[in-house]
């Protein structure tokens, strides 16, 4: 087993630990079978570290690093760092990273090292991290090693859970009586839910710009070439479902779910505002929580939540009259609960640049983003 590691990956080094050698490894290429199978396996593990999410990104743009640990042979953690290149220079990304498991302070402080270290011998000018949405992360270790908490991007920061693990009946009564009521009314007007195919990308696609127009937002992926990438690595794999609304023979609403692991990602959504009378996105999620549950998946993940609500909602406080306006009301309606995600940290490889940011920008940014005049971003 040692001889087919040294044989695929480049060894960079090895720690003596408690637990034992840990080996970090260059993984080659964008794609790594057996990291991803790790990762899906793994309560940490989420699409976005996986080859399969790097080949994606790469039209768009994005080239990847990847660093995978090892100890006796079995893979323990690792990141992978994707990055482009800007006016300014080289910048990464690691979103939900580092990974590991168990997640013991040396292992991780060994990985966030390495991160600095990679970044700094592929030139990357200054590297975003968000650790993964369970992770335990001390904030004191990225501290120590210089990643400043600011969020340049708008990474989403909060999301919104459905628990689909126990049972059906389970979930129809945590869904509010709107909700349910809004699906016996599709369903008796006769819209219907039907998986959709490669040749439906293109669709799907038109379907999303529909309502990234109206939101007024620009559609990310940017294109129907990112899309189908996505189709084609993902779907290959079993980790892609996407399922549309019809009716009287017409596709009006569809919703692409990116499955991996133990959860359910309902990644994008988009609808052409037709028959909002037929309810077609009510049932189209209520069908999606539904075939989650059947398939004994436990979570839903709606990707992103308003913040200003999951506030709110910790310590009871009523929501505003904008807030219950929010789209993502009708996320909350179909039982969700909302979620905190690690906070996104910058690290910049020029110490002064660091000191600058960290004292004039840093601190700026962070006070906008409390006021709330920050949007948050795509994954």
């Amino acid at each position: 087993m040692a001889v087919e590691w040294s044989n695929k990956y480049s060894l960079i080094q090895s720690n003596k630990t408690d637990e034992g050698l840990v080996s970090f490894w260059r993984s080659p290429g964008n794609s790594d079978a057996a990291w991803d199978e790790f990762l899906m396996k793994s309560a940490m593990g989420q699409f976005q570290q996986s080859g399969m999410w790097a080949q994606v990104k790469e039209v768009d743009g994005w080239e990847s690093l990847r660093v995978v640990a090892t100890i006796e042979h079995n893979i323990v953690g690792g990141f992978q760092i994707l990055w482009r290149k800007t006016r300014f220079g080289r910048i990464g990304y690691v979103s939900k990273g580092p990974v590991a498991v168990p997640e013991k302070q040396n292992l991780i402080e060994m990985l966030v090292i390495l991160m600095r270290e990679q970044a700094l011998r592929n030139k990357i000018l200054a590297l975003l991290v968000q650790p993964p949405d369970d992770s335990r992360m001390t904030s004191d270790i990225l501290d120590c090693h210089h990643f400043i908490r600011s969020n340049p991007l708008g990474v989403i920061e909060t999301t919104l859970l459905v628990d689909v693990s126990h049972g059906e009946e389970f979930l129809d009564k945590r869904m509010s009586r709107k909700r349910r009521k809004n699906v016996r009314l599709a369903e008796k007007y006769g819209v219907t839910i039907r998986e959709g195919t490669e040749h439906d990308i293109g669709l799907f696609f038109d379907l999303m710009c529909a309502t990234c127009q109206r939101q007024g937002v620009k559609p990310n992926p940017p294109t129907e070439k990112s899309l189908r990438k996505l189709w084609l690595t993902f779907s290959r794999h079993n980790c892609l479902r996407v399922t549309f609304a019809e009716y009287n023979q017409e596709v009006i609403a569809g919703v692409i779910n990116i499955v991996f692991g133990a959860k359910v990602n309902m990644w994008k959504k988009g609808w052409n505002f037709k028959y909002p009378d037929c309810r077609p996105n009510d049932l189209l999620f209520y069908e999606t929580l539904h075939w989650a549950c059947s398939n004994k998946f436990n979570n839903c993940d709606c990707i992103a939540f308003d913040r200003s609500i999951a506030d709110a909602m910790q310590i009871g406080q009523p929501l505003s009259d904008i807030q219950q306006k929010s789209l993502h009301i009708f996320n909350l309606q179909f039982g969700g609960i909302p979620k905190l995600l690690p906070p996104a940290r910058i690290w910049i490889a020029n110490p002064l640049l660091r000191l600058f940011y960290e004292k004039v920008f840093a601190r700026l940014a962070f006070f906008r983003d409390l006021s709330g005049s920050f949007l948050t971003g795509s994954q």
